[in-house]
């Protein structure tokens, strides 16, 4: 389907005033490098890249980098894909794929991608914050992420009674999807949506590899600044594709156009959350994303990736930004920041209100 409503003029888009702003806000949040690009439709406004990916190797705008909860943009588009083919029922439970998992035989599939089944955020389990910085090279397996959510016994909430994100639920839905189907989600995402789309730069890596060229990242989790790259990401669940940002500028308007759903399945998957948790009518949690005063947004941060994705419903407008961090920074993560101030310059009326 195509966005009947991308058709709003933009108010502001000076393709030089926007650089300059990209150059303030990396310069004030302290950043090592900065990947960022606008399009509207297709049509490319600015691509840029700002400071070193090394300290001898400047950023350029087709270095790969760990995308993180943009993942799940992809995930939300696949898993209504595959529903539309009669491949997966949204309102199955999930007792039979996980029969003895707390709660599974209250939880849907559909509560799941939604952020609605209750589960605990792993990532706010004590032991895993211990776990994790003991030894970043560490392969976590789904069924251990998903332990330290359940170990206690306890859902956050009754399942579909409330909203709050939880990686937890994200990386059941990919388990889920890869039993329902039988076939991996890596597959999934070439067959369904990389392929056809054509992004090639895109990849759902089995290990902590990132394609060349690589934007180098860096942290200070373990007390000392050092390089975070290759560190695994499988903590994160199924949030692990990697891309650039010419991908992630194409993925946008593909994605914020409904263009691989019908029309029903595109309207549920930004259909409001408001009243659940914390959910409001300008600011809710949708299929995999945030939806902010006409946005759809992305804010990942993983092993020293800061990563901002936004797609206008009005003017079909796309934005990417990737930031990567200097030694103490000002700002972390930089790159919402950057988005921030962007947005707030293209549409003032329409600011991101998170």
């Amino acid at each position: 389907m195509g966005n009947a409503w991308a058709d709003t003029p933009l108010p502001n888009n000076d393709a030089v005033r926007i650089r300059a702003i990209v150059e303030t806000e990396s310069a004030r949040a302290g950043t090592q490098a900065v990947q960022f690009g606008m399009w509207v439709g297709r049509q490319e406004v600015v691509t840029m890249a700002l400071g070193n990916s090394m300290t001898t190797v400047p950023a350029t705008t087709n270095m790969h980098y760990r995308i993180g909860g943009i993942t799940w943009m992809f995930q939300a588009t696949l898993l209504l894909m595959l529903a539309e083919q009669g491949r997966i029922r949204l309102d199955d439970t999930i007792d039979r794929w996980y029969p003895k998992l707390l709660s599974a035989d209250k939880v849907t599939i559909r509560m799941l991608v939604a952020n609605t089944a209750g589960y605990l955020d792993y990532v706010d389990d004590k032991t895993f914050l211990r776990d994790v910085p003991a030894n970043p090279f560490r392969s976590f397996t789904p069924d251990e992420l998903i332990a330290y959510s359940v170990q206690g016994g306890l859902m956050g909430y009754a399942p579909g009674t409330s909203q709050k994100y939880s990686h937890t639920e994200c990386i059941m839905l990919t388990q889920v999807i890869e039993k329902a189907t039988g076939q991996s989600i890596k597959s999934l995402y070439e067959i369904n949506i990389l392929g056809p789309v054509g992004l090639r730069d895109t990849q759902f890596p089995l290990d902590q590899e990132i394609q060349a060229p690589v934007l180098h990242s860096y942290i200070e989790d373990r007390g000392f600044y050092e390089d975070a790259t290759f560190h695994n990401p499988s903590w994160a669940g199924g949030g692990a594709l990697t891309s650039n940002l010419h991908d992630l500028g194409k993925w946008g308007h593909v994605f914020g156009s409904g263009q691989l759903l019908s029309a029903a399945s595109f309207r549920e998957m930004i259909a409001s959350s408001a009243g659940r948790g914390q959910n409001q009518a300008d600011r809710y949690f949708a299929y995999g994303f945030i939806y902010s005063n006409g946005w759809l947004v992305q804010n990942p941060d993983i092993n020293g990736y800061s990563g901002g994705f936004a797609y206008n419903l009005a003017t079909g407008v796309t934005i990417v930004v990737a930031a990567t961090k200097r030694p103490s920074p000002a700002i972390d993560p930089a790159a919402i920041q950057i988005l921030r101030e962007v947005v707030k310059y293209l549409t003032p009326a329409t600011p991101l209100n998170f």
